[in-house]
């Protein structure tokens, strides 16, 4: 390995040891703290979906707001038929913890293509972003991050956007309040109560902080379904009262 290649090599490293510490909330963790290897994976297949960035920019701009909603409710549609499916009882804890984690996992992708929809198609969503973003706002890139970066400044801001956890609810309707100018006029409530619990089953195999297990049976997994689709909808549907205007 050359020299340069030691080095970026070191610097992507230096660069995931401290997302991994940001996203823990420890600044002493190392590769012994739980949940340090599945970030480490999360890490990795976030810097493989940065190496389509260029093609993923395209494909966002050759696509409209609406093409993301329905392709969501396509997917979720399909998740729920898959709930109602007849499952080994020996399986069904697991199926439905799988399931349930799955719901809120095609919302956190609904959320960052909006947000990531929003910057591409109108400079003004751009501006806002960042301008008024925290992730965006104070950021500063050195000479050679421009060089390598072949989509600008929209592309600088949707690489740090990337990193953003989707699950957490109130930092993306801020996100988005940046984002469009406007303030969100939803209730996070119930969603964020499907997330805690989505935190739960991946972190933990569905057990509370306080060592409380959970049980996820099929009903608990069409609730979760359902709540997810009746955000996404209500948040759709604000989205495009703004941005229609």
């Amino acid at each position: 390995m050359s020299i340069i290649k030691e080095y970026m090599f070191d610097l992507q490293q230096e660069e995931m040891e401290q997302w991994i510490k940001e996203h823990l909330g420890d600044e002493d963790a190392d590769e012994e703290t739980p949940g340090w290897d599945a970030l480490v994976q999360e890490w990795s297949y976030m810097q493989e979906s940065l190496q389509e960035d260029h093609e993923s920019l395209q494909w966002y701009a050759s696509h409209s707001y609406s093409d993301l909603h329905r392709s969501f409710q396509f997917q979720i549609h399909n998740l729920r038929d898959l709930t109602y499916l007849q499952v080994a009882i020996s399986h069904e804890e697991t199926f439905y913890k799988m399931t349930y984690a799955h719901a809120v996992t095609l919302m956190e992708s609904f959320l960052a293509d909006s947000v990531r929809s929003l910057i591409l198609s109108d400079d003004k969503y751009f501006q806002n972003a960042i301008c008024k973003v925290e992730d965006l706002k104070d950021i500063k890139y050195s000479l050679r991050d421009i060089a390598k970066q072949q989509d600008g400044a929209r592309g600088f801001a949707i690489k740090e956007l990337s990193g953003v956890m989707y699950h957490n609810i109130p930092k993306v309707r801020e996100i988005l309040k940046s984002v469009l100018g406007q303030p969100i006029f939803i209730d996070i409530s119930d969603v964020c109560r499907i997330t805690t619990l989505r935190h739960d089953i991946v972190h933990r195999d569905g057990k509370t902080t306080d060592g409380t297990f959970i049980k996820v049976d099929k009903e608990i997994a069409l609730e979760a379904i359902a709540g997810v689709e009746l955000f996404v909808d209500k948040l759709a549907s604000e989205i495009s009262r703004i941005t229609n205007a």
